[in-house]
C-alpha cells in the first residue's frame, strides 16, 4: 500500500504544478519519472491517474460539486478528490480502497482534518450509483464551446468520436536517428529488452510502443539514437522533400524536433537556419543536435517577421509550424482544453497569418513551403491558406494533410505544402 501511496502522492504533485503553475503534465511526467530511485512499476500508474484525472476534470468536478462547494475547497484538497473520484468512476479498483488511500494521504499532505472532508465526500459519490451526467460537456468531457464547434465542423457523429478518443492514451511513438543507427537495429535492440515495438503507419522512421516500459527509449534518447515526437509531427519534416545541400529555414522551431529531424534527412549536409523569439528554446535545440550528430543548424533568436531578407538570403525550403491551439494534442496535452477560450483561437489565427506572409518571402521560385500546426481548428489551417493564396497569386498548392485522433489514431495535425511557382 505504502508503494502505491507514493505513485499516488506524486501524480497528486504533478497535477498541482499543472493546475496553480499552468505546467505541462506531459513535460512534469517525463521529468519526474526520470528519478531512477522511483520504481518503473509504479510508472503506468502514476501516468493514468495524472491524465485521467486532467482529461475528465470538469466530470469529476460535476461529482464533487454535487456533495461539496468546489469552491470553498482547498486546491489541494481538490486534487485529492479529483484522484478519487477518477479511480472510483474509471478504475476497476474497490472502491472502499481508493477511499482509504486517499484519505490517508490527505492526512499526511493536508491534514487530519482535510482527510475528513475527503473520506465523506469520497463515500458519499461511490455510494451513489444512480448518478450520472447528462449534459453533452460532462459525459464527453470537453467544453461546451468546443463541442459545439466540432459539431459545425465534423458532424456531431465524428465530435462524439473525437472526443471519446481524446479521453484515451495515444501509444508513445519515437523517431530513429539514421545518422547514428538504423531502424532495425533499434527494434532488435529493444527487443532483447523484451520491448515490443511495431512500425508507424505514416512516417518512414517512426517506431510505436505496443508493450514494455518506456526506460529503454528514455536511455536510447539519451544517446541521440532516437527522438519521442508524435508519429504526425515527424511527417511535417518529410513532406519537405529535403536532400542534402540544401538550404531550410525553421521559421518557428521551436525546441528544434523537426529542425532536427530535418538535419537528419539531410544527412547533416547543408544547412538550416533556426528561428525563433524564444532564447531558452534555441539553447536547448543546440544541445539536442549536437546529441544528434547535426551540426549543420544555425540559429537566429528573434521574431520571424523582424528578419530580413540580407539576413536570411532566400532559402529552397521554408517551414512554418506555427504557435497554434494545440487541438489536435489533447489526449497527451488534455489540460489546453481548459485553458483554451475561443477569443484564442481567433488571436492565434491572426498571427499564424503574419507567419506564413512573413516567412514566404524567403522561399526561392520553384521551393516549397510546409505549413504546419497540430491542431484540427479549420481557422488555423484551411482558412489560413486558403487566405494566402487568394493574396499570393506566386504560389500552388500541392497537397493538404489533417490528421486526426479518431481517424488515424495519431495526434491530430495539419500540413499544407506549398510551391513557390516560376517569376
Amino acid at each position: 500500500m505504502d508503494e502505491i501511496i507514493k505513485a499516488k502522492v506524486l501524480a497528486y504533485n504533478i497535477l498541482k504544478l499543472v493546475d496553480k503553475k499552468g505546467a505541462f503534465a506531459n513535460v512534469l511526467l517525463r521529468e519526474r519519472l526520470k528519478d531512477k530511485k522511483f520504481p518503473v512499476s509504479l510508472h503506468p500508474l502514476v501516468t493514468d491517474i495524472v491524465y485521467g484525472v486532467l482529461r475528465r476534470q470538469n466530470t469529476i468536478d460535476w461529482y464533487i460539486s454535487n456533495f461539496s462547494k468546489i469552491e470553498r475547497l482547498t486546491l489541494e484538497i481538490l486534487i485529492l478528490l479529483r484522484i478519487g473520484v477518477y479511480q472510483i468512476l474509471y478504475h476497476n479498483t474497490p472502491a472502499p480502497l481508493i477511499v482509504n488511500e486517499t484519505v490517508e494521504i490527505g492526512k499526511r499532505v493536508i491534514s487530519r482534518k482535510g482527510g475528513n472532508l475527503i473520506n465523506a465526500v469520497l463515500r458519499k459519490i461511490s455510494n451513489s450509483s444512480n448518478l450520472r451526467p447528462s449534459e453533452k460537456d460532462l459525459v464527453y468531457s470537453h467544453p461546451t464551446w468546443l463541442i459545439e464547434k466540432w459539431e459545425r465542423e465534423l458532424g456531431v457523429d465524428e465530435t462524439g468520436q473525437l472526443c471519446e478518443r481524446n479521453n484515451r492514451p495515444v501509444p508513445l511513438s519515437f523517431r530513429v536517428n539514421i545518422l547514428k543507427t538504423s531502424i532495425e537495429e533499434v527494434e532488435n535492440s529493444l527487443s532483447e529488452e523484451g520491448i515490443i515495438v511495431e512500425r508507424g503507419r505514416f512516417s518512414k522512421n517512426c517506431l510505436i510502443l505496443r508493450e514494455g516500459i518506456v526506460r529503454p527509449i528514455s536511455c536510447l534518447e539519451e544517446e541521440g539514437k532516437v527522438f519521442i515526437q508524435s508519429e504526425s509531427s515527424m511527417v511535417v519534416a518529410e513532406k519537405l522533400e529535403l536532400d542534402s545541400g540544401l538550404k531550410v529555414l525553421d521559421g518557428c522551431s521551436g525546441y528544434g524536433g523537426k529542425t532536427i529531424y530535418a538535419g537528419e534527412l539531410m544527412r547533416n549536409s547543408g544547412e538550416i537556419i533556426a528561428v525563433d523569439r524564444v532564447k531558452n528554446k534555441l539553447d536547448i535545440l543546440k544541445r539536442i543536435a549536437s546529441k544528434h550528430s547535426v551540426s549543420i543548424i544555425k540559429t537566429i533568436h528573434s521574431p520571424l517577421e523582424e528578419l530580413t531578407i540580407d539576413r536570411v538570403g532566400y532559402v529552397d525550403r521554408v517551414l512554418l509550424d506555427v504557435p497554434c491551439s494545440g487541438l489536435g494534442t489533447l489526449s497527451r496535452r488534455p489540460e489546453i482544453k481548459w485553458r483554451l477560450k475561443p477569443e484564442d483561437i481567433s488571436r492565434l489565427s491572426s498571427a499564424q497569418k503574419r507567419i506564413l506572409d512573413a516567412g514566404s518571402r524567403f522561399l526561392k521560385t520553384g521551393g516549397i513551403l510546409i505549413y504546419s500546426a497540430c491542431t484540427i481548428s479549420r481557422d488555423e489551417t484551411y482558412d489560413i491558406i486558403k487566405s494566402f493564396l487568394e493574396n499570393n497569386r506566386g504560389f500552388d498548392l500541392i497537397e493538404e494533410v489533417q490528421f486526426f485522433p479518431h481517424r488515424d489514431d495519431v495526434e491530430g495535425f495539419y500540413m499544407a505544402k506549398l510551391k513557390k511557382n516560376v517569376a
